[in-house]
């Protein structure tokens, strides 16, 4: 069995960097949930990363967007000084992220049953290629099985992207699963791909009428019991 993993809210918990900044400089402002400003800001992040690799935003200007949309939304207009405070504390944060003992107790049993373990990222490089290091991800996975769209040049939802992932290894589609908590990035690019799929959906995301996700989770223990299940 393959397991190919997302990093950005998969194997940590993204939204953390985020809140707190949120409840620093804005929560006396709005009654906004924080939750939901947290997804709208993914939503606007993936449209700016594609407007980015289009050549339509200059690189400096993405993070301002992306907050400056989100809470446009909720009735808050956010200065460039005010987005620069905003990126200052929420990079800040970011150095301070760690995976939690449950994915590291999950890691571990994918090392002792065999499993080939892998991360495939969206994003630039220096900045994902922190994350790993602040996470301590060199314990389970070095260099030559991380990548990250921004190095490989191919961008999930693009198919291309995963079989860039599967050409590196030889590894079979069939025996390969892709775990990710996107659904339009990571189910259907992965799905596309002709992988096997398993939403990584514990923000209890609305579900498509038409799921393409093999499999659903919502906790890594569901995530782990699916995998016992697979390997038997």
């Amino acid at each position: 069995m393959n397991l190919i993993f997302d990093l950005d809210d998969t194997l940590y918990n993204l939204m953390g960097p985020f809140e707190l900044v949120h409840k620093k400089l804005y929560a006396d402002k709005t009654d906004a949930d924080c939750t939901q400003l947290f997804m709208q800001s993914r939503v606007y992040s993936d449209e700016i990363m594609e407007a980015e690799k289009k050549g339509l935003i200059p690189h400096e200007d993405c993070f301002y967007e992306r907050v400056k949309r989100t809470y446009h939304d909720v009735g808050i207009e956010m200065s460039r000084e005010d987005a620069d405070i905003f990126e200052q504390l929420y990079r800040s944060f970011q150095k301070k992220i760690t995976l939690g003992n449950r994915v590291e107790g999950f890691l571990d049993y994918c090392k002792s049953n065999d499993i080939f373990i892998a991360i495939l990222t969206n994003g630039r490089p220096e900045p994902q290629y922190a994350k790993v290091v602040a996470l301590g991800l060199h314990k389970w996975f070095d260099d030559e099985h991380i990548f990250i769209s921004g190095g490989i040049g191919y961008q999930k939802p693009d198919p291309q992207a995963f079989k860039y992932v599967e050409n590196a290894f030889a590894l079979n589609p069939e025996e390969t699963w892709y775990v990710g908590d996107t659904y339009e990035a990571d189910v259907v690019g992965a799905n596309t791909a002709g992988w096997h799929t398993i939403w990584f959906n514990h923000r209890n995301r609305e579900c498509p009428e038409k799921n393409r996700a093999d499999i659903t989770v919502k906790s890594i223990e569901e995530l782990k019991e699916v995998i016992r299940g697979q390997i038997g």
